[in-house]
């Protein structure tokens, strides 16, 4: 006679197994394969630090140093990985005598990464270690709020430096062409909160001014003109400005929402800023007032970024077209190594997440048969660990089908939520036509638990649940 002790896990696998089997049988086997590929097992995270907020101010990865990482901490700490964010070592920062000071922004030579600059407040600091140590320059007692400072991102003898002094209601923007030797006031009329470079041409640099301008400079920083335009935004609107290494003449502006005042979410300019175009569309149809917090070129594709926007990171691969969410939540600035694949990190509400950038956004139909029917099928396996596979199909024309609007190819959304019915990510956001389709879904970063999948094309509605069981 067996006792409680040892029947007990017996009868826990008979119905583990009976629940499998029964959840199994509503899977219909014989729908058609085609290939979806969503990487979501990557993510980490690698905020370790200790009585720090969650968000980082700015980031570093070395190129030169495997896993050598440099991270803005909080206003007055910086702090260094050797490990790739495993472990976390503070700076020591010597700024001037009596000196009150924020970390602001740093900046790392391009050439040689183990020298930086760090926008202090108060001071401009020097590191030749790589940030393990920071010195006083000793060169800007006379100025305060030093808030910024980049490298030139192809030339390594040219440093820039902005600061603003309300007392004085004085802006001054500074170059250094000997790497930092020595510095020359280029403007005094702008405030700029970011610069960046033409890949092709040194000379040529867009930047940010405080007032949402947007500035452009050719002869190497001495004269700058404003290149807004067409492009609608308002004060303190403009946050982001990043431009095509591949293409210079490509730059892309992202925008805050401001309730009441017109704004372009996202735009760009395919003639070095001479007009501009949106192409925020889709992201208005995520969110009507949404922000972009965050945007990050893919320097081998063009036209594929990452993008922070309201409730979440998002993937586009054809310029803004179609996104993918790959992360639900609060997100801010985006960063990534020079690897390839590279490690893509960013500012979230669950604090600073790493990921391998082998996630795609495309849907591809492999098989030539056209269904009659929509169907969406149960997932394969279900329950699953980690990944499972979501097949449905469109058929040409039916009941509830766009088509009959005169709309061939319909747009379909797949997205999927958790029991509490919050967004978990979206899978399918784009046009697709008639055929055969499947979407791998990992869920390697979620709990175990019940999940809903809900697809909408057209009039056609439908949700299956699945089950993640570790």
């Amino acid at each position: 006679m067996k006792t409680k002790d040892s029947y007990s896990p017996s009868l826990s696998t008979m119905i583990k197994q009976l629940i499998i089997l029964l959840i199994i049988l509503t899977v219909n086997s014989s729908a058609q394969t085609n290939n979806y590929k969503l990487s979501k097992n990557n993510f980490v995270n690698i905020d370790t630090f200790e009585s720090i907020s969650a968000k980082v101010g700015d980031l570093f990865v070395d190129p030169a140093i495997e896993g050598r990482i440099v991270a803005i901490a909080t206003y007055y700490d910086v702090v260094v990985s050797v490990n790739n964010g495993n472990d976390w070592t503070s700076s020591t920062l010597n700024t001037a005598v009596g000196s009150p000071f924020r970390c602001l922004s740093f900046t790392f030579n391009p050439g040689n990464p183990n020298e930086g600059y760090l926008a202090a407040e108060t001071d401009l600091l020097k590191t030749t270690n790589g940030g393990v140590t920071w010195g006083s320059t000793k060169m800007f007692q006379d100025f305060s709020n030093i808030n910024y400072v980049v490298w030139h991102a192809f030339d390594s003898n040219v440093v820039f430096m902005s600061n603003f002094q309300p007392m004085f209601y004085e802006t001054h923007l500074f170059r250094s062409i000997d790497g930092g030797n020595s510095w020359a006031i280029v403007d005094t009329m702008t405030e700029y909160e970011r610069l960046v470079f033409n890949a092709e041409d040194p000379n040529i640099i867009y930047g940010i001014e405080l007032y949402s301008l947007i500035k452009k400079s050719t002869d190497g920083g001495e004269t700058w003109e404003t290149i807004n335009n067409n492009l609608v935004s308002k004060f303190d609107e403009v946050r982001v400005l990043e431009i095509s290494r591949k293409n210079p003449d490509i730059l892309y502006c992202g925008q805050l929402y401001y309730e009441g005042y017109d704004y372009w979410p996202l735009s760009m300019t395919t003639n070095g800023g001479e007009s501009w175009e949106r192409i925020d569309s889709t992201l208005l149809e995520i969110d009507s007032h949404g922000s972009v917090d965050g945007l990050l070129l893919d320097n081998h594709v063009e036209g594929r970024f990452y993008i922070s926007y309201t409730g979440g990171l998002y993937l586009t691969e054809d310029n803004g077209k179609h996104y993918q969410k790959i992360y639900s939540g609060i997100t801010g600035t985006i960063w990534s190594d020079s690897k390839d694949p590279a490690t893509i990190y960013f500012n979230s509400d669950q604090g600073l997440l790493k990921f391998i950038d082998t996630v795609t956004v495309g849907v591809e139909r492999i098989e030539n048969e056209i269904p009659s029917n929509f169907v969406l099928e149960q997932n394969y396996p279900n329950p699953f660990n980690p990944s499972t596979t979501i097949k449905y199909s469109i058929p040409t024309v039916g009941t509830g089908h766009p088509a009959n609007a005169g709309q061939v190819a319909p747009f379909v959304r797949l997205v999927v939520y958790d029991i509490l019915g919050r967004e978990v990510t979206t899978l399918v956001n784009e046009e697709q036509s008639a055929g055969n389709y499947e979407v791998a879904f990992d869920a390697n970063n979620l709990s175990s638990g019940v999940y809903y999948y809900k697809i909408r094309i057209g009039n056609f509605v439908k949700t299956r649940k699945m089950i993640l069981l570790r």
